[in-house]
């Protein structure tokens, strides 16, 4: 009996030693299954974005700018001019051009002027109030300069008084029926209304009315007293708006009439 309780201790102690052998062996291989090697850790971000690249010493680094959209075309010009309708509101519209076309008369730049003058009617040249729409000198602006060069005689109307043919060349005209005094010093300038008056009909605004057109005046009184105001002489402009500006139609001068 001895002898066979020793046999079944010892197949007892051995038992449990291959079961605890066992069980050390499956911990082991769980513990190295649970820790992740080293090398699958994730390195630093610096390595996530890219670093700047360098710029030259001396040289800014490049920039784009974007350009503004530019309109393929111009906007479309107004339908009708602004609105005049007394001698303040013409004054407010065509001042600043009325003094442009007056130091271009005055300096007698006629190239320049070709481009103030109305592109498809040109400019009407009258010597006196009374506007003969037959008779009167009408100019397009690219035969100004052909003219102003141009030796030979033009007919421009009649003298008052006498009924002689006014029969001049374009500079001998300029002289006489547009710029016979500094009209840019004029001391008095009306906007759609009229300061001189002689004894000739003014039709300025029969022929250009105040709804349709801007008249602007320079006027002298006069220069020698002895004359009593009878020597006074005026240079009107009359402007009409077209496409998107206002040009010059007629170029009227008027002075003292027997």
């Amino acid at each position: 009996m001895g002898s066979r309780r020793k046999i079944v201790t010892a197949v007892v102690v051995v038992s449990l030693v291959i079961v605890l052998a066992g069980c050390s062996v499956e911990t082991a291989n769980q513990g190295g299954t649970s820790s992740p090697s080293p090398t699958t850790q994730p390195t630093s971000n610096v390595t996530s974005s890219p670093s700047p690249v360098p710029t030259p010493t001396g040289s800014p680094a490049p920039t784009t700018v974007l350009a503004s959209p530019q309109p393929t075309s111009k906007p479309s010009p107004a339908a009708t001019p602004p609105s005049f309708t007394t001698p303040a509101d013409a004054k407010k519209v065509i001042e600043a051009r009325a003094q442009e076309v007056i130091a271009t008369l005055k300096e007698k730049n006629i190239s320049k002027l070709a481009h103030l003058v109305h592109p498809k009617k040109g400019v009407q040249f009258s010597p006196y109030s009374y506007i003969d729409t037959t008779s009167d000198i009408q100019v397009q602006g690219g035969n100004l300069a052909t003219l102003w060069t141009n030796p030979s005689l033009t007919h421009w109307g009649t003298f008052d008084g006498s009924g002689d043919p006014i029969d001049l060349t374009f500079p001998n005209y300029w002289a006489k029926f547009v710029y016979n005094a500094n009209f840019a010093a004029a001391p008095q300038i009306s906007y759609n209304s009229m300061i001189g008056k002689g004894n000739m009909i003014n039709n300025v605004f029969s022929v250009y009315p105040a709804s349709s057109y801007i008249t602007v005046e320079y006027h002298f009184p006069g220069f020698d007293p002895q004359y009593q105001g009878m020597d006074w002489t005026s240079l009107r402009l009359v402007f009409e708006y077209t496409g998107s500006q206002w040009y010059v139609v007629a170029i009227v001068h008027d002075q003292h009439t027997m």
